[in-house]
């Protein structure tokens, strides 16, 4: 009964253990996913509203990294502060690569700047990028986060089976 009891809490926390590993996966599809909406939604804000940036962030809500991206971006922006470094210097984003981290700190310092169409013009140039990037991560995501589970369960019956 000992045995039974012990497999299956080796099962379950291997199984666990895959979980976790796959979560850098989720989290580079929750911000692509996130990036990419956003982007969506400022072209839409420039062409017709045009409210101060500031306004517009917050009526808006954005979920885990994503959010914590535009709420330093907030942050930085009311103090007049640099953008440049606020993902680079952060642990929070260290399931995006070197490229992505100064593409979207890039991204963030241009919101807000010159006129609406050059603003416009930019973000739609962005629109191409910020979709290979989010399709990328959620076929990623699709692969790995289910591969990584299942070797984490397998991995515990392994053990499972040594132990019998």
């Amino acid at each position: 009964m000992l045995k039974f009891v012990l497999g299956i809490a080796i099962v379950a926390f291997c199984t666990f253990c895959g979980y976790l590993l796959s979560k850098k996966y989720r989290k580079r599809k929750v911000f692509f996913t996130e990036l990419y909406g956003f982007n969506e939604r400022f072209l839409t804000e420039i062409a017709y509203y045009r409210r101060p940036i500031m306004e517009w962030l917050s009526q808006n809500t954005f979920k885990q990294e994503f959010g914590l991206l535009v709420q330093l971006y907030a942050e930085q922006t009311t103090q007049n502060l640099s953008i440049q470094g606020i993902v680079s210097e952060n642990a929070d984003f260290a399931f995006l690569a070197k490229d992505e981290k100064s593409y979207v700190e890039n991204y963030f310092s241009m919101l807000g700047k010159g006129d609406s169409l050059s603003q416009k013009n930019y973000f739609s140039a962005s629109k191409e990028q910020l979709d290979t990037w989010r399709k990328k991560a959620e076929t990623d995501a699709k692969k790995y986060v289910d591969l990584y589970v299942k070797v984490g369960f397998l991995f515990g019956l392994f053990i499972l089976i040594l132990i019998v």
